[in-house]
């Protein structure tokens, strides 16, 4: 590379360093596997921590409320009370979309294949 084509990077990176922080972030929340599970269930829609815990099959339902808490104060998911449940659901569709676009690159039959399940279909 040139030394300008260097300098267009580096002034690029000065004016994104909030952006930049951000998606490091983001990615660093998405890198733990139960966390990236949770956010490919609630791709299907809303979901309580006992559906969530049903599907992705991993950790207790207290391991998964405490891994929902971190992507909720995250900004990654949201919570509803539904009577005596909380619902949970994606926050920002910018994470959806995201996650769409992944899983339609990697093209897995496991990453995001998750089905949909209703609040009553739980065991």
């Amino acid at each position: 590379m040139t030394q300008s084509e260097l300098d267009t990077i580096k002034a690029e990176f000065e004016n994104g360093q909030v952006t930049c922080e951000q998606l490091a972030e983001l990615f660093h929340m998405l890198s733990n596997k139960p966390r990236f599970r949770i956010v490919c269930t609630l791709m299907h829609g809303e979901a309580c921590v006992q559906d969530i815990a049903y599907v992705i099959g991993v950790g207790t339902m207290s391991n998964i409320s405490q891994q929902l808490k971190i992507l909720r104060m995250g900004g990654i998911v949201k919570n509803r009370r539904d009577k005596k449940q909380i619902l949970y659901s994606i926050a920002d569709e910018k994470v959806a979309h995201l996650i769409s676009f992944l899983h339609k690159e990697f093209n897995s039959k496991e990453s995001c294949a998750i089905p949909q399940l209703s609040h009553t279909e739980r065991t």
